[in-house]
């Protein structure tokens, strides 16, 4: 074992014992035990994980709860982390039911957590302000509280709010992170830029660069529909569409077809479509066809 291997076990076994985990109600494959157990043989086997582990754990101004709740987030259930007797519990919500799940906040806010997103909070808010952590996509209508900014970390983004509705989408599998404002303002920042959104108003940040795009929206509306369930498709790029399809469906696209690249699909479709019942609709202006082999989507 060289030298970065012993420090990235050393800063592992130091974070793993100030974690305390509560989960409820588990069965004995789910109890956190054995959750850390699987989780940890694969910190160990895989390097990429290891360093996706210790790269949030610099990352999160929390220091160590952020990074116990981004260790946690593996797990795939809900779990309940105390760090200390002086640290707030945070809860994180992990959705994995395929529908779009509704948290409400201690301080009356309202959260609409995307499938396969995951939301980091306090069980209860103090302090000067109102603190949460999204991995995913979610809509949020935040209580108005002048004197308790609502902030939501999304990787190098800090979104800061009074109270207002807007919707986030910070996969951190993926570079681009967008926010949509429906009403009211909301302030952008990372350590480099600043700025003020307005309603009807979607930025689009690009985390390998750090370039920041504002653009007017005609119909802000259509970036909820998801909200209920529907997900929309306008002028959306064939990558874009992939890219989704297969943290949905567990799959990988392979495709084939050069001149694929470059298409554009518009469009709904339910939430709960199978995946070829999606596929076969999107046949219909783009002709294409596609096999399947295993957990792979040929595209030719």
């Amino acid at each position: 074992m060289n030298t970065e291997e012993q420090e990235k076990n050393s800063q592992i076994d130091a974070l793993i014992e100030r974690i305390k985990v509560q989960s409820p109600t588990p069965d004995d494959h789910h109890s956190a035990e054995n959750s850390f157990s699987r989780l940890m043989g694969r910190l160990t086997t895989n390097d990429h994980s290891a360093e996706i582990f210790l790269r949030r754990i610099r990352q999160y101004r929390i220091g160590l709860v952020a990074a116990t709740a981004a260790l946690l987030l593996a797990i795939g259930s809900l779990l309940y982390t105390t760090v200390s007797e002086t640290e707030p519990s945070f809860i994180v919500a992990s959705n994995n039911t395929g529908n779009v799940q509704h948290i409400p906040l201690p301080d009356g806010t309202v959260i609409k957590l995307n499938n396969r997103s995951r939301l980091i909070y306090p069980d209860n808010f103090s302090g000067s302000q109102r603190e949460v952590f999204l991995d995913g996509e979610a809509y949020f209508d935040v209580a108005h509280d002048k004197r308790h900014p609502f902030i939501v970390r999304a990787g190098a983004l800090k979104i800061e709010v009074l109270g207002t509705k807007f919707t986030v989408n910070a996969n951190s599998m993926f570079p681009q992170i967008t926010a949509t404002l429906l009403e009211g303002s909301i302030d952008v920042s990372n350590e480099k830029d600043h700025l003020l959104m307005r309603p009807n108003q979607q930025l689009t940040y690009n985390s390998e660069n750090g370039e920041m795009l504002l653009t007017d929206l005609s119909d802000a509306e259509r970036e909820i529909r998801w909200t209920e369930n529907v997900w929309v498709l306008s002028d959306t790029p064939l990558l874009d569409i992939c890219q989704r399809l297969e943290r949905q469906f567990n799959v990988k696209f392979i495709i084939m077809n050069d001149a694929l690249i470059h298409k554009s699909f518009t469009g709904e479709f339910e939430t709960n479509e199978s995946l070829e019942s999606i596929l076969e609709t999107m046949k219909i202006s783009t002709p294409f066809k596609y096999e399947r082999n295993g957990k792979n989507i040929i595209m030719r």
